[in-house]
């Protein structure tokens, strides 16, 4: 394939896999809406190289959210927000099965894959960026963009660039990018400067983005170390070193800059919750969720075993944002943790291929999930799905390819560094 051609089709995945991932709610419309027809693909194909387990286990989430609605009416909530849920997730991991087939003639390897999503999230942090520094940009954009919640995007210190919301679900996105570029890296794909570029561009976003992103990216760093240690242990230790003494050295003149550039009430947004003991951690909300977590679980029969039906979107008392809370709330603590199982189950064959990169997610997201639920739902979420499944029929493809006579399709080299 010429350079030209695998260009272009770059190009198009990039901008299928921003509607995948940032879903932007537009004044014409949920653009995603539009690759509903790649599950047909995923259907064309008979499902080929997920395997039958995955699809059992796909039909286990299903069945277990649909404890959740039945326990739901039982105590008169009546929602199915746990089953959309399940389906949506179904959904995501046909689509990613879709787009591997598409894409898969057209020469891509599994790190362009990972690449393209990696431009995905950056391109919106660049806008974000772009936004902080030309307001008018950032009316024009939002002119394009329909409400979200009960925050006016328009104005104030929180952004979204052309996502359908902002808040904690976007602002995790970036530690989880930040694993993309350091895997990149690591995979010798991306240059040092090019990953440089990229986490300072999503790093800097995530100021404008939510608080905690900025939260969780020691966790990205600790298992960047621990996966490569190696390779980069002095590099990273280094850098890490450095980077912690220049911003400790800086404190008083970083504060004082971002003060009179945009304001207290942005620096008590952006980094105040990083004030020394724990004070700011505290206020930032964290911890109060967490707290709020341990405390809103059933406790009684028959809900400790089937649950009230709760999972978000309509009325409760006492009210939570946990993900783990909304899951033992919804069905309940044994069919709650076989749903996570299953789905960690559903992508075993694949979790230790690219170990820093699996886990690490994983991880992130395994921990976000205390605040909000962004393990199953969220930008996150479908990116985690898309690589994982990528990743498992990668690995699979692989091996077909390894033995000539089961390859059913000719690749070609990929070309790296498009983009």
């Amino acid at each position: 394939m010429s350079v030209h051609g695998f260009f272009l089709k770059k190009v198009i995945l990039i901008i299928i896999l921003s509607l995948l991932i940032l879903n932007p709610y537009t004044i014409f419309g949920a653009l995603a809406f539009a690759l509903l027809p790649i599950v047909f693909v995923s259907f064309f194909k008979r499902f080929r190289g997920l395997g039958f387990d995955t699809l059992l286990i796909i039909l286990g989430l299903i069945l277990i959210s649909a404890v959740g609605v039945f326990s739901s009416f039982f105590h008169d909530i009546g929602q199915f927000v746990h089953l959309k849920v399940s389906m949506s997730i179904a959904v995501y991991i046909f689509i990613s099965h879709g787009l591997f087939f598409l894409f898969l003639k057209g020469g891509f390897e599994f790190n362009d894959f990972v690449h393209c999503l990696l431009l995905v999230v950056s391109l919106n942090s660049l806008v974000i960026v772009s936004q902080v520094y030309f307001p008018l940009f950032r009316q024009i954009i939002e002119n394009f963009l329909v409400l979200s919640g009960n925050i006016d995007w328009t104005e104030g210190f929180r952004y979204r660039g052309i996502a359908s919301g902002g808040g904690a679900s976007l602002s995790v996105l970036v530690p989880v990018s930040a694993v993309l570029a350091l895997y990149l890296y690591s995979e010798r794909y991306l240059s040092f400067i090019s990953m440089m570029v990229h986490l300072f561009v999503l790093i800097f976003s995530v100021f404008f983005i939510g608080r905690t992103g900025l939260v969780l990216l020691p966790i990205v760093a600790l298992f960047f170390i621990f996966f490569n240690a190696r390779k980069y242990l002095f590099r990273t230790t280094a850098g890490l070193v450095l980077g912690l003494g220049l911003f400790f050295a800086l404190s008083g003149v970083i504060k004082k800059a971002l003060i009179e550039q945009y304001g207290i009430g942005f620096y008590n947004y952006a980094v105040g919750f990083l004030l020394p003991g724990g004070e700011g951690l505290k206020g930032e909300g964290t911890v109060s969720t967490i707290m709020q977590f341990l405390s809103v679980l059933p406790t009684t029969f028959p809900e400790v075993i089937f649950g009230y039906g709760f999972y978000g979107g309509s009325e409760f008392e006492p009210w939570t944002d946990s993900g783990y809370s909304r899951m033992f709330l919804s069905v309940g603590y044994i069919f709650g943790l076989l749903f996570y199982i299953l789905f960690f189950l559903m992508f075993r064959n694949v979790l230790f291929y690219k170990p820093f990169l699996f886990l690490t997610i994983g991880a992130l997201l395994l921990v976000a999930e205390i605040k909000e639920p962004l393990l199953f739902t969220g930008y996150s979420a479908r990116l985690y799905i898309v690589i994982l499944v990528v990743g498992l029929l990668s690995k699979r493809w692989k091996c077909y390819a390894d033995q000539p006579r089961y390859a059913p399709l000719n690749r070609v080299p990929s070309s790296k560094g498009v983009l």
